[in-house]
């Protein structure tokens, strides 16, 4: 009889435990899904000349989607990604929307006529909102009717454009078309690959996620950044005044300050969390760099200025302080 009530009381202590992780898995937030974007190689294009007329050391990547083997083995390469359940960006479309951006001219103005300069690569990370870039670079070799295909991919954070992980490949000779080629190749090394991309993304669990936020002064700012302003009784220059800012609301105060000039402020490796509280008692969301840093105009605006942001990507924000 003993028996029977102690494996009872396990069941239902099973029962119990499994119900608490089954709440505890449904109300905790969900990490946001790297959005994954497979571009040419940089190197790689201008190698095979799929370059800007005016410019030859700048890759035309519209020019390149132009090549039946490029678009096949992008394509290719996004499918897999997308199998392992990366959301995907289509480089096509991303080229798309910058042809409809009024700022084509490679320029943004702020409100308060700041100007901020992108490359046509920072544009399209901008205007994709992708995590990170998966560069592709392939060779073929012919032997009669047979083709060998080498590849090397990499994963690179679109925000910090550091490396994350990468990895060559070699099909055998084959008359199958490219795709199946790459699918062959990549197959092979697929599993590290996109192990790599999971342990970076681990890490940003644990430790923040990774930006970098640039302040620039406007031509119509009463301010620099080394002017003298006062908070919570204390006098110093507004640049230590973003600096107490970033201290008290980034991970572990770990952030980088690369750059200081009267009108310009640069910090590298902002590690800010993933999630943050949702508004009017909402549940936590997952938030990018410039959700992290909105927070901040309005406690700039104290001090009698105006403070607008420009995201680019999901990582990488730029504050533009201007008059009111």
């Amino acid at each position: 009889m003993k028996r029977i009530i102690l494996s009872f009381m396990a069941l239902i202590f099973a029962v119990s435990s499994f119900a608490q992780s089954t709440v505890e898995t449904i109300n905790s937030p969900k990490a946001m899904k790297p959005i994954i974007m497979v571009i040419p190689e940089k190197a790689w294009c201008i190698n095979q000349g799929f370059v800007k007329d005016n410019d030859p050391k700048s890759p035309d990547y519209e020019k390149a989607l132009l090549n039946d083997d490029v678009l096949n083995v992008i394509t290719k390469m996004g499918g897999i990604m997308q199998e392992r359940g990366y959301p995907l960006k289509n480089l096509q479309s991303a080229l798309d929307e910058l042809k409809n951006e009024e700022a084509l001219d490679t320029s943004l103005k702020s409100k308060a006529d700041g100007e901020i300069m992108e490359d046509e690569l920072d544009m399209l990370t901008r205007v994709a909102q992708a995590d990170i870039l998966v560069n592709i670079a392939f060779t073929r070799t012919t032997y009669g009717p047979r083709n060998m295909i080498e590849f090397r991919v990499t994963s690179i954070d679109a925000a910090t454009s550091k490396q994350i992980g990468g990895e060559t490949g070699r099909s055998s000779a084959s008359g199958a078309p490219i795709s199946a080629l790459l699918e062959e190749s990549v197959l092979g090394f697929i599993d590290n690959f996109t192990g790599s991309i999971q342990r970076h993304f681990e890490d940003l669990a644990t430790n923040g996620r990774e930006g970098s936020v640039i302040f620039k002064i406007a031509s119509d700012c009463p301010l620099n950044f080394e002017s003298e302003v006062t908070l919570n009784g204390e006098t110093g220059e507004l640049n230590e005044v973003i600096d107490y800012w970033l201290n008290e609301h980034t991970v572990n105060g770990s952030f980088t300050q690369n750059g200081n000039t009267r009108t310009r402020l640069s910090y590298e490796q902002v590690r800010f969390p993933l999630f943050s509280k949702g508004k009017f008692g909402g549940k936590p969301r997952a938030i990018n760099m410039d959700s992290f840093i909105k927070p901040i105009t309005s406690f700039l605006s104290q001090f009698g200025i105006s403070v607008a942001t420009k995201p680019i990507g999901i990582g990488k924000t730029y504050v533009i302080l201007g008059g009111k």
